[in-house]
């Protein structure tokens, strides 16, 4: 795990599935009608579907592997990772903004490396500490223009305070999953593109569930009617989100993890914020202001520096 090859394409599969699941941001820009919850529930029971397509010609092979264990860990990994993520991120963002919450979910980069600190094979976190504050400047330089505007205009102290925990425990949920899919493929007999495809079918049947369970005790008449078109837009955009961000993107981060050292897969999870800045500048038609392009570099150095870190250690270690 620690020799170059591995270093060199375990992070390439990291930045691929970093760029895909960028994507993801612009989805709730292009269907402002639709509920975040209802764009969390479409993507992922689509990606259950495709997840069902990939596992019935290999039925066979795996259902006779699969054990109460890995459905356990199936149904956790899901929920940490996928749903009850995107749900304390949305309702983060209805209730504080977009800005803050990007501030404080984007900390998982930093978060992961602390919590993986004691893992066998981690660079000592001292080694980090440089590094990571230069990525965490860059993370709040890149907000703190929006930040300071939608904290002033904030008129409700209690729910703002939700909010900041929602997203807060979006960030412990989120590097949770990180630290526990990694530590579970460690040792399983599932390679990534099977634990992927098994993670999809587990995210795609709960997000039905969740998904009839919020129609039932939702007022028909409550929301307003979405054109039919707006539905197909719907349907074609998250099909190709579970096909690319969700179920390809998953496989190449499990392909990554398998590779790296928990807290560098951890460093490169900053560039999924980089990648969805790029998306955003490309829809906006518009390059980077020169303060949004200084913490992009401030970012780039610190995860260049990480590398150059854990290259190091790795050479070390191969010497001792």
């Amino acid at each position: 795990m620690n020799s170059r090859s591995s270093l060199v394409s375990g992070s390439v599969f990291a930045l691929a599935a970093c760029a895909l699941w960028g994507a993801i941001f612009l989805v709730p820009t292009l269907l402002p009608e639709f509920s975040p919850l209802q764009i969390t529930f479409g993507r992922f029971v689509l990606y259950g579907v495709v997840a069902l397509c990939i596992f019935l010609p290999q039925a066979a092979r795996l259902l006779p592997k699969l054990r109460k264990a890995d459905v356990r860990h199936l149904i956790w990994l899901a929920l940490t990772g996928n749903i009850i993520y995107f749900a304390l991120v949305a309702t983060s963002v209805q209730w504080i903004g977009m800005a803050i919450t990007s501030l404080i979910v984007g900390l998982v980069p930093v978060m992961v490396p602390l919590l993986g600190r004691k893992t066998s094979g981690a660079v000592p976190l001292k080694s980090l500490l440089a590094p990571m504050a230069l990525i965490l400047a860059g993370i709040v330089l890149i907000n703190a223009h929006a930040l300071s505007g939608e904290a002033a205009s904030n008129q409700q102290p209690g729910r703002y305070l939700l909010g900041v925990v929602m997203a807060v425990l979006a960030v412990i949920c989120w590097s949770r999953y990180a630290l526990d899919n990694t530590r579970y493929l460690a040792q399983s007999r599932f390679n990534g593109t099977q634990w992927s495809t098994l993670w999809g079918l587990a995210v795609g049947l709960i997000s039905a569930l969740l998904w009839a369970l919020l129609w039932l005790v939702s007022p028909g008449d409550a929301a307003p009617a979405i054109p039919a078109q707006r539905w197909q837009m719907f349907w074609l955009l998250n099909l190709a989100v579970a096909i690319f961000s969700s179920w390809l993107g998953n496989w190449m981060w499990n392909a990554a993890s398998q590779r790296l050292p928990i807290t560098l897969v951890g460093q490169l999870l900053v560039f999924e914020t980089l990648f969805a800045l790029a998306y955003h500048f490309i829809h906006v038609r518009r390059l980077p202001q020169l303060t949004e392009l200084a913490p992009m570099l401030l970012i780039l150095t610190g995860i260049a520096w990480s590398l150059q870190r854990f290259t190091r250690a790795s050479k070390a270690g191969a010497r001792a």
